[in-house]
Order: structure tokens, then C-alpha cells, then sequence
């Protein structure tokens, strides 16, 4: 698997609801340089592995956990799978120092304005300004088919920069069944 820095995005995304490879993982971080990624070890049902090179956090469940998070069934059983990745920049984590450099899906970078989301994704189910969960810049989040996105920024009194972009099965930001859940969880409403 040979993907350049703008076709890694989109492959991560496509892992959501996967089992976690790491050999698969690496293989999509190599273009940043990352030239090894780390296994789940935890012994709770959930991991993060981090790839501070690349700008990259990827959760991992194992189930019951995934399935109780997201009222879903239909997950691979026993093995650790994908449930959010995180492209990152400084902002949103202290070991992060520089941002994720790779597009986003869809040519989105890192540096896009909260305009540029819209026009990517329509219109947010979420669309906050300033002072969300800790946050101090806008906060965008969309629900797409058993997906959701969420964009996060930090402003400062000259600008807004975003800090990290979330793709997950169905929580962004800790929203999972219990927090927005005709946005994050519409299938407990009958909406899937």
C-alpha cells in the first residue's frame, strides 16, 4: 500500500468500524515518515494509539464497549476496532507540535476556514462559537451515515486556527449516545 500524504486521510477514514492493523496503520503513516506504529495494550476496552510524527490519534474499542457507545451490533466482536481518528495541530495536545500536514478529505487542510467546512459538508448540525467544552474558537460538527465529523478551533485575539478534526463511528468530542443524540446517535430515534 503506497499512499501519498493527501490519499492518507481518506484511507484512515475508511478504516472507522475496522479492526485495528497496525501493519495497515503504519503503512498509511509512512509518507510522514512514521516508521512504526504501536499495538492497543490496554487492559480496558478502549486505547489510544498516537503517532505524534504524523499529528494523528487513533481511538480504539474492543467490544461490548464500541457497541454499548454506539447502540450498534454490527461490529467486528473480539478484536480492537477503529471508532474515531484525529488529524491534530498544536492546540490539542502538549505533545503535538506541528500540525497534521496532509489534506483532509475532500482537499481540506489544516489551515481551512470554518467557511470552507460548510461549503465541503453543508451546513453543521453543531455550529458554536467560542467557549464550547473549554474551547475558545468556533466549534463545527456534522452527522454523515454512520459517521460524524467535527472541527475544532482556538482563536486567539488575531485569528482562529484549528486544533483538531475529528472522523468518528458516531461520537465527536465525547458526544456518543448520551450527548445530542438526534445528531450524534439518530438511530435511537428511528432516523438510521
Amino acid at each position: 500500500m503506497n499512499m501519498n500524504m493527501n490519499e492518507s486521510s481518506e484511507q484512515f477514514v475508511k478504516l472507522l468500524g475496522q479492526p485495528y492493523d497496525s501493519k495497515q496503520v503504519q503503512a498509511l503513516l509512512e509518507p510522514f515518515g512514521v516508521k512504526k506504529v504501536g499495538k492497543p495494550d490496554s487492559p480496558f476496552q478502549d486505547d489510544i494509539i498516537w503517532s505524534v510524527k504524523a499529528s494523528v490519534r487513533i481511538d480504539v474499542y474492543r467490544s461490548p464497549k464500541i457497541n454499548t457507545l454506539t447502540e450498534r451490533d454490527d461490529l467486528p466482536r473480539d478484536e480492537w476496532v477503529i471508532g474515531a481518528i484525529h488529524f491534530l495541530a498544536p492546540g490539542s495536545d502538549d505533545r503535538i507540535k506541528k500540525p497534521f500536514s496532509g489534506q483532509l478529505p475532500k482537499g481540506i487542510t489544516m489551515n481551512a476556514a470554518p467557511d470552507e467546512w460548510v461549503a465541503a459538508y453543508g451546513q453543521p448540525d453543531i455550529y458554536e462559537q467560542g467557549d464550547w467544552l473549554g474551547g475558545s474558537g468556533p466549534y463545527l460538527a456534522w452527522r454523515k451515515s454512520n459517521m460524524n465529523i467535527s472541527v475544532e478551533y482556538e482563536t486567539d485575539e488575531n485569528s482562529s486556527v484549528i486544533t483538531c478534526v475529528k472522523f468518528c463511528l458516531i461520537g465527536c468530542m465525547g458526544a456518543w449516545k448520551s450527548d445530542y443524540p438526534a445528531v450524534f446517535a439518530p438511530w435511537l430515534n428511528g432516523e438510521a
